[in-house]
This record gives structure tokens, C-alpha cells and sequence, in this order.
């Protein structure tokens, strides 16, 4: 429990001052959404290109599986994910976490789609949904910092993804976009479903 105390509370103070260090802003809605590739958890090589040659492409970014709001919302595509494809939708997520902690995050939620390492950020910040942990987070509370978000990713920059969701549609036209500073909201499966 103050585990999970203090993961709240470093949380909650890093959102507020990286809110006013100059998050960026999001991509708009009726732009071309960027290519994206990367290897899924099965070793395969996903392209945005090819999947949208099949439907729509719902892009999903999470933080790590030490955050317990990411675990939720993963959990939610899975129980939902026919719901999902039913409508012709590919969904993919992406992660600053390498392999072996994408493997925990399949473990506790039992997902099924490609969840995609971003080691260098490259689909971030594509996507504008990159940003730097500040320095007084990381000064703060450097175990943690160190211990998880460091440790998870295999990096020392600090940096993590606004939790973000972009719809993409079969012509590469971004259709819907959540991108909150606040980690605790998240895209809901009815939106989406909405949206595609």
C-alpha cells in the first residue's frame, strides 16, 4: 500500500510541473498520421502501412507496467478487443519498456495485440506525445525514478509518453485523439468504438 502511495503522489507532482514545463501538442485530427514500424512481442514487424491496407489502426501509448492506470486501460482493449476488430480495426501499442517488462504487462492483463518497444522513441515522437520526466521528479524521488521508469526502458534520458490514443483511418487520416497531461485519463472503449 505506500508502494502504491508514493507511486500516486510522484505521479501526481510530476504531471503538474511537467505541465508547466512545455508538454508538446498533440497532432491534429484531419492530419496524415506519420509511419510508424517496430517489432511486436512476437518478433514481428509491424508497419502502419500494411495495416491500414486492412482498416483502421488504433495507436494506444503507455507509460510502463509499474503504472497501475496503464495496466487498466490495456486490460480494458483486451476484454473489449472484439469489439474492436469487429469494426475492422487493428490495435496497436506502444511503450518506452523493453521486452522482458512488455512480457510482465502481457502476464497481468493477458493482451493480445502488438505492443511495440519504442527504444528511441522514434513512434513518440512521431506522435508528440513524448516529454521528460522534470528534474525536480527525478531529483526527488531518484530511487524510483532509477529503480522503475530508468530500469524499464533501459535509458537514462527520463523520458516517458503522455498516455495518448490516436484513431487512425484507412486513408492515414487521424480521425480521434485523447492526449490528456493527466495519466489518470485515458481514452474509454466507447469513445473509440464511436470513432471508428
Amino acid at each position: 500500500m505506500k508502494f502504491f502511495l508514493l507511486l500516486l503522489t510522484i505521479l501526481v507532482i510530476d504531471s503538474n510541473i511537467a505541465a508547466q514545463d512545455g508538454f508538446k501538442t498533440p497532432l491534429e485530427i484531419g492530419t496524415l498520421a506519420p509511419s510508424f514500424e517496430g517489432i511486436d512481442q512476437e518478433e514481428q514487424t509491424i508497419s502502419s502501412t500494411q495495416l491500414l491496407e486492412k482498416g483502421p489502426v488504433v495507436l494506444i501509448f503507455y507509460r510502463g507496467a509499474w503504472c497501475p492506470y496503464c495496466k487498466k486501460h490495456i486490460h480494458e482493449l483486451q476484454e473489449n478487443l472484439k469489439q474492436l476488430t469487429d469494426k475492422g480495426a487493428s490495435v496497436v501499442v506502444v511503450t518506452p519498456e523493453k521486452p522482458q517488462y512488455i512480457e510482465k504487462m502481457i502476464s497481468k492483463t493477458g493482451a493480445t495485440f502488438s505492443i511495440l518497444y519504442d527504444q528511441n522513441y522514434s513512434i513518440m515522437q512521431a506522435y508528440k506525445v513524448d516529454y521528460k520526466i522534470s528534474t525536480e521528479t527525478v531529483t526527488k524521488y531518484k530511487g524510483f525514478v532509477k529503480g522503475y521508469t530508468r530500469k524499464h526502458s533501459g535509458n537514462k534520458e527520463d523520458i516517458l509518453p503522455i498516455p495518448a490514443t490516436y484513431i487512425i483511418r484507412k486513408d492515414g487520416i487521424i480521425n480521434y485523439v485523447h492526449f490528456d497531461r493527466d495519466y489518470t485519463q485515458r481514452s474509454s472503449i466507447e469513445v473509440i468504438l464511436k470513432h471508428l
